[in-house]
């Protein structure tokens, strides 16, 4: 599937889904289609006027020609969710990318335990679905301000065979932190672990599955969990260009790519949706994207130019 192309939907509905969240129902447009997905995959909305967002699939993969987002209006919007809470209604058209999944769900793993955190839930969900569909043992860990501030409680009101759901409400820090302790020290070997949520609730997670082997540790992040790298003084050595290009002290990668004209898809500019990852030939990369994990920023062989930076005073891209 190509993330990169775009598809033309109309809004079939919105939905009420929580406190400040709101469901939209996306179609393609009469005569088109849109790609299959899989749970963890999330789009890009284009909408005139609104910043592109990214934004996690809820629906079932199962379901062909459809998809599903819930958006949380955060109060310090930029203008992306605002705007969308604020504008986007039922028959409303826009575009959308095709889907990227950076979260993939590992199929073959007999257990699955998930931890969402508020908005979190969304690509939570979508997994949880997939689970039940394949017979898998999966346990859903779901944590919300309040019962007012979660969403999707009315459709995960019924009874699962393969899986439950514990909702935890208004818990504190230390609270949290312990509930998400106690879900490691039950670790089975080959149990896969799951979590999307704030970057406090993140970093805890990681801390619990400190003794798990990281190949069974998974995480998505909606909002950037470091800074971008701008302390430039490094070249860029585009491969296939044949061009150097010196990063600048305040400047991103992206920021001195573009620059010279050299486009690279981007989106969020905060190392979240994935959109402008470049593979690495030569260098050490400064990693800040809240994408890759541990092994694979060791294993140097990509990173997200609109955030990251380099260690080495040589980077080579395949540019």
């Amino acid at each position: 599937m190509n993330s990169a192309s775009r598809y033309p939907v109309y809004v079939k509905s919105v939905r009420y889904e929580a406190e400040n969240i709101f469901s939209f129902e996306l179609f393609p447009e009469q005569g088109t289609t849109l790609p299959a997905f899989t749970a963890g995959s999330h789009i890009d909305l284009f909408i005139p006027g609104v910043p592109t967002r990214s934004y996690s699939l809820l629906n079932d993969q199962s379901e062909a020609n459809r998809y599903e987002i819930a958006v949380a209006k955060d109060p310090k919007s930029r203008g992306g969710s605002k705007l969308i809470h604020e504008l986007l209604r039922a028959g409303d058209r826009l575009e959308v990318s095709g889907p990227k999944n950076l979260f993939p769900l590992n199929e073959a793993s007999e257990t699955s335990v998930l931890i969402a955190g508020g908005i979190g839930i969304t690509p939570l969900w979508s997994m949880a679905q997939r689970l039940e569909s394949l017979r898998a043992k999966w346990r859903l860990v779901y944590f919300a301000r309040n019962r007012e501030s979660a969403a999707l409680l009315d459709r995960m009101n019924k009874v699962f065979s393969h899986g439950h759901i514990e909702l935890h409400l208004a818990y504190g820090v230390a609270e949290t932190i312990a509930a998400i302790a106690q879900v490691f020290s039950q670790d089975v070997a080959a149990t896969h672990y799951y979590c999307c949520g704030p970057s406090g609730m993140l970093e805890s997670y990681k801390s619990a599955a400190g003794d798990v082997p990281g190949d069974r540790v998974h995480y998505e992040s909606f909002v950037a969990l470091h800074d971008a790298a701008t302390e430039g003084g490094f070249e860029v050595v585009l491969a296939k260009a044949g061009t150097v290009v010196n990063v600048q002290p305040g400047q991103t990668v992206l920021d001195a790519l573009a620059q010279v004209g050299v486009e690279v898809m981007n989106s969020c500019r905060e190392g979240i949706c994935g959109a402008c990852e470049v593979v690495v030939l030569e260098g050490t990369p400064d990693h800040r994207d809240s994408i890759l994990s541990e092994s694979e920023k060791a294993s140097n062989k990509s990173m997200f130019v609109c955030c990251s930076g380099s260690k080495s005073q040589r980077l080579v891209l395949d540019l």
